[in-house]
């Protein structure tokens, strides 16, 4: 498929499950490139405890072995509350009117869509592919409801065939690893290995981070 596909997230750190998450949505959908874009601020999220430069340093470090994906700086670079909308609105204004672009987010994140800023126009700029687990059939609020009866794609054929617009659900079997569950070990001088990169977690030793 071309295009562009994105995941957004505080990567607090960044781990196996994100990048499992993105490599099988390669695989399954052929993107021509998938770009990580951490956060500067989260906007409903606590403020991670470290820098937004130590995690972008550990994003960058993460993908270095996979030539499809990429690091996208602009959320930090810009600084301030991160907010999606701006964000697809400056990536559709750089890649032009007719190249589909996707944004791929967990169901959790889909769920609280109504409370972000100005969540209606996102689909004004990109498609939406909202990753859950098999079998979790989530119940919508009525205003959540609506907007995927409106926006729902019939296949996920219909993500390439327009520039922007639709939603489409994937079932993946997400890896049991949270950035919560990795600064905690850290926290307790735990071992992280096989969690995350094993460049990420020579970072996170070497600068004695969460600890």
């Amino acid at each position: 498929m071309s295009g562009l596909a994105i995941m957004g997230g505080t990567f607090d750190p960044i781990h196996n499950g994100h990048l499992r998450t993105a490599v099988e949505i390669l695989d399954r959908y052929g993107f021509s490139e998938l770009r990580l874009i951490p956060c500067f601020q989260p906007v409903h999220k606590d403020r991670p405890v470290i820098t937004p430069e130590q995690r972008l340093e550990m994003t960058q470090l993460a993908i270095s072995s996979d030539e499809r994906l990429s690091v996208d700086s602009r959320e930090i670079d810009r600084e301030g509350p991160s907010y999606t909308v701006d964000t697809l609105r400056a990536i559709r204004e750089e890649i032009g009117p007719d190249t589909p672009l996707v944004m791929v987010l967990g169901m959790d994140s889909f769920l609280s869509l109504p409370t972000w800023k100005n969540w209606h126009q996102l689909m004004h700029f990109a498609h939406l592919l909202v990753v859950s687990r098999p079998g979790w059939e989530p119940d919508f609020v009525s205003e959540l409801n609506a907007f995927c009866e409106n926006c729902r794609a019939a296949s996920p054929h219909e993500l390439q065939c327009a520039p922007s617009g639709r939603i489409w659900f994937e079932a993946l079997t997400p890896l049991s690893i949270s950035s919560s569950m990795i600064r905690g070990l850290a926290r307790n001088n735990e071992s992280i290995a096989y969690l995350l990169p094993e460049p990420v977690q020579n970072y996170i030793q070497q600068y004695q981070l969460y600890r």
